[in-house]
């Protein structure tokens, strides 16, 4: 493989990098391909702990008002 080149994720196929509008893919269509495994959930990101059901929702680092207030 060429310096200027790189292996695209999906279908393996060799690819420049400067000049490439889908990088680091190939192509439009392998783009898409991999976007549908995340849409399918085919990739999945692992969490470590579950989320305490008493920790305060956040929305952009604000706390949400309580929504039943005592």
């Amino acid at each position: 493989m060429e310096k200027n080149t790189h292996q695209c994720p999906t279908c393996h196929k060799a690819s420049f990098w400067e000049g490439n509008a889908f990088r680091p893919f190939c192509s439009e269509r392998c783009q898409l391909v991999d976007l549908q495994g995340w849409f399918g959930e085919r990739y999945r990101i692992p969490q470590d702990e579950e989320a305490d059901s008493d920790d305060a929702v956040t929305q952009n680092g604000d706390p949400f008002p309580d929504m039943n207030p005592s």
